[in-house]
This record gives structure tokens, sequence and C-alpha cells, in this order.
């Protein structure tokens, strides 16, 4: 497979960004999907990584808060970073382009990871908000394939799997997983109900469009479709978010337990606006975060 990669002064110091989907397969919006590279000067010798997936309610990236400030800090504590311009509802993406472009980000830094320096079974995901929706995702769906799942794009309405891809790209690896299952997954202040009463509508309708069907609501609603089997899970949310009720992480907190999966779940008592899209520089009580998750990485 190709891949175009451009060095670039733009990605606020990545050492060069990646387009995701090469010439022969690219569509007009596959475009917009790119991963950029942040390697550290003194790589941790364990090779984990990390992909950063940006918030922003399934419609735009706040990609320099959610994204580069926080693949800089990880650089300096050893941790690989790719932080993942994936497509959204602002050029008419809704699911399953995403969840597409993270399987893609998943399978480029595997294929690639001798050159990067890290180790291909220890890749994990970060998502801030949708972002982190996205990362609890790949966590549950990266190794099936979901038929008949229907949403709309503003061209036409179709039909999609969760992992339909491209008919002529790259051939899965065995077992149908494009990217594998992740190392683990960092949800910080996530979306992760489609259910009325604690979700986020605007990224619900970002992602699922107009006309979902409820099976495609009950499969994106993460709380219900938890697995025993899935990784490592780091949970973060503050009880006075005023954007994303945090009762999305209480469920789906209440959900892993069930299910006995390995978690840590921080629930910060961070007012107001303060309580949600900080990134790694909160002023409050959800200051030293990080910090948490990189000793929280270190003991997995």
């Amino acid at each position: 497979m190709l891949y175009f990669i451009t060095f670039t002064g733009l990605s606020a110091s990545a050492q060069k960004t990646i387009k995701l989907w090469d010439g022969a397969e690219m569509t007009r919006k596959q475009k917009w999907s790119e991963l950029s590279v942040f390697l550290p000067e003194k790589p941790d010798p364990s090779g984990v990584s990390v992909i950063i997936c940006p918030g922003g309610s399934y419609f735009w990236l706040d990609l320099n808060n959610e994204g580069f400030s926080v693949a800089k800090y990880l650089n300096k504590q050893g941790i690989t970073a790719f932080v993942l311009r994936y497509r959204t509802a602002l050029r008419g993406n809704h699911h399953p382009a995403m969840i597409e472009d993270l399987e893609r980000a998943m399978q480029h830094v595997k294929e690639n990871s001798a050159e990067y320096g890290v180790n291909p079974d220890k890749i994990g995901v970060m998502g801030f908000s949708a972002g982190g929706h996205l990362a609890g995702t790949l966590a549950i769906y990266s190794d099936m394939r979901l038929s008949d799942m229907r949403c709309e794009t503003r061209e036409n309405t179709t039909s999609h799997n969760l992992t339909s891809h491209n008919p002529t790209s790259h051939t899965p690896p065995s077992g149908g997983a494009w990217g594998g299952s992740p190392y683990f997954a960092a949800m910080i202040y996530p979306v992760v109900s489609m259910e009325d009463s604690i979700c986020h509508k605007r990224s619900r309708h970002n992602l699922l469009g107009k006309n979902y069907s409820d099976e495609l609501k009950q499969k994106m609603s993460l709380e219900k479709n938890v697995r025993p089997d899935m990784p490592p899970v780091f949970l973060l949310h503050c009880t006075g978010d005023s954007t994303v009720n945090y009762r999305n992480s209480v469920v789906f907190d209440e959900a892993l337990t069930e299910k006995n999966v390995k978690h840590k779940f921080l629930l910060l008592e961070e007012k107001g606006r303060g309580g949600h899209g900080f990134g790694i520089r909160p002023n409050g009580k959800a200051t030293g975060w990080i910090d948490e998750f990189v000793e929280w990485v270190n003991d997995l």
C-alpha cells in the first residue's frame, strides 16, 4: 500500500503527516484523513505508542488542545504519539467514516512499527469527548463486522458495515481485523451513550445522521456492548461537565465492572466550563490526570 507522507511545519511540530488513503483509493472526502507523527527524543524501551483522537462533537476537531499539545507532552514521557485527523460531519461524513479512519491509522502504525520504533502489540488509542467515543468503538468492535448499519450522508443514504472498507483497498490482516485490537483505550470526558436520557445529542446527530436505525443507535451506545475480552480502559470525567453528561462515563464504568474489564475510572469534581474540553491543561481538580494516565500505562 502506498501512503503519501508529507513533511510539514503546520501540524504543531509533527515530524511528518501521512495521508491515510492513497491515490487509487482516495475519495473526495477521504483526502482529509491524516495522521500526524510525533516521535520522542528518548523513546520508552517498552515501545508503547498512542493514536490520539481529538474531540469536536463529530463535527470539527480540536486538533491543538486535544491533539498536538497532548502528543508533545506524551513525547516528553517517552511515548510515541500520532494525532488522527478523522472525517467528520463538517464535510458530510457520518458513520462508518470515522472508525474506518481510526482502523486505517492502526493498520499504518502496525505496518510501519519498525520505522517508528514502537511495539506493534502496544499501540493504544486515546480520545477526547466524541473522540473518546471513537476510541471506545475501536476497543469494542476492532475484530467484528456489523452489517446493515444504516446512516445518512448529505449526498445519499446508504448501508455500511462498521468495518466495510473500499473493496479495492489493502487486504486486511488474517482474522479480518484491520488494525487489530488496541493495547488500551483512554476515554477522556467521552461521549458514550446514544440514549436520549444522557446522550450528547449533537454528537449523535453528527455520527449517525438523521435517518439512523434503532439497531445502529444501540450498537453505538457503547455501555450496552462492553465485552469481557476488551483491552484495558482509562476513563476520566468531571461531575460538573456542562457539555457531555458525566453519567456517560458512570454507566460505562458500571458496564466495564460488570464484565470484569480492567480499567481505571477518575471521576473529578470540576464544575462548569472547566469540566469539559480542557485537554491536558485544566486549571482545577483535573490537573495532573495525564500523569496518572502515564503511570497507569506503565503498569499494564
